[in-house]
């Protein structure tokens, strides 16, 4: 699934272009992992990159849409990496398909402190969130795809509804880690698959 960055001006059509959008996002993204959301401004991503305000401008109309744009990037690794653990699974190398699900967007969270400082530094916004929503449903159909291995015989419906649960329940048990500990505290994500697989077991029992 192809999601086109909103946030951008216009669409960089050639390589220099392109190199120079990437060259902000990941002056913006280093910025944020060394001093959180609140130093993120045009201005600094400008002197962070070594280019005018004016170049930021030209691609970017404000903060919000780097944020945007970064937390597209972000969630495009995300989403990657569920599915990598979908594919694990359909090829049965997981004893703990959900599990494993949660700890690698653990890793994904620990790998990009850029990702943790916009989080929770009150850049999460509404806009933002619909922004991201295609890579969050990829990420559900990745969990769906999951499920269909572990639990073959369940309708998929059903699979769907649990497979956006799982996502939902994910998210704040992520939050709420990683909001204790920037490293994610170990014995909340613990718990938390715990709690996950014994959702999916009370809902799939018996299907599988």
């Amino acid at each position: 699934m192809t999601v086109e960055i909103e946030p951008l001006r216009r669409a960089p059509t050639r390589p220099r272009g392109q190199d120079t959008v990437d060259r902000l996002l990941a002056s913006a993204d280093r910025l944020l992992a060394r001093e959180g959301a609140a130093a993120l401004s045009t201005t600094r991503v400008a002197e962070v990159a070594g280019m005018s305000v004016g170049t930021v401008y030209n691609w970017f109309p404000d903060k919000q849409s780097i944020a945007e744009a970064l937390a597209l990037d972000y969630w495009r690794e995300l989403a990657d990496l569920l599915a990598g653990v979908a594919d694990a699974a359909q090829h049965g190398t997981l004893d703990d398909p959900v599990g494993a699900g949660l700890d690698a967007l653990a890793a994904g969270f620990r790998a990009r402190p850029g990702f943790l400082a916009l989080w929770f530094g009150g850049l999460r916004t509404e806009r933002l969130r619909d922004v991201t929503r295609p890579y969050r449903d990829e990420v559900s159909a990745s969990v769906e795809r999951t499920l269909a291995v572990s639990h073959p015989r369940a309708a998929p419906q059903l699979r769907q509804t649990v497979a956006r649960m799982v996502v939902l329940l994910g998210d704040g048990i992520l939050r709420e880690a990683f909001r204790l500990d920037r490293a994610g505290d170990a014995s909340l994500l613990a718990e938390g698959a715990v709690a996950l697989s014994a959702y999916v077991a009370s809902r799939l029992e018996g299907l599988t």
